[in-house]
């Protein structure tokens, strides 16, 4: 009897400790009570990221509650917002037109990086200048550290829509 408390207690210390190597056996309902919890950001990330895999549907609302809510890290966040990019646009241009201007670094790189993949798609080419200039004048808010992290996210968009920037 003990010895099978011993084992559960090692088995549950192996699933918290190497959580990435289980995100993949878990069942829906499984995943989706850790992205419930919001305990630990990467594990977060990772049952997210594999939700979407297994059910992107299920995982969309997921992913409009970490951003609409601001949960999580900014890590996190950008995670969500990739996820919830490769979804639906709208929503997440959505989230964007609300958000950006107090968007942290990684979130911000992971919107430029999206939009830049589009920006010769009919999607990425119907953005407005007006919006493509707010995630430029975020950028030139951040810290000198930030602006560091994601320098190259931010040469990428400015060379994706160069004709539609001031």
């Amino acid at each position: 009897m003990e010895n099978n408390k011993q084992i559960e207690k090692a088995a549950a210390l192996d699933r918290i400790v190497n959580y990435e190597t289980h995100i993949s056996s878990m069942n829906n309902d499984q995943l989706i009570a850790i992205l419930n919890s919001l305990e630990n950001f990467e594990e977060v990330a990772a049952a997210l990221t594999e939700l979407s895999i297994k059910d992107k549907e299920k995982a969309v609302p997921f992913c409009a509650k970490i951003l609409e809510e601001n949960l999580g890290d900014e890590f996190l966040q950008a995670v969500a917002f990739n996820l919830l990019y490769e979804c639906d646009h709208e929503k997440a241009m959505e989230i964007v037109n609300k958000n950006v201007l107090s968007a942290p670094a990684a979130l911000l790189g992971a919107i430029m990086d999206s939009l830049s993949s589009d920006s010769l798609q009919p999607f990425g080419q119907s953005l407005s200048s007006g919006l493509l200039n707010s995630i430029v004048e975020r950028y030139l808010e951040l810290s000198d550290a930030d602006k560091k992290r994601i320098l190259e996210n931010f040469e990428w968009f400015e060379e994706s829509y160069e004709n539609k920037l001031l």
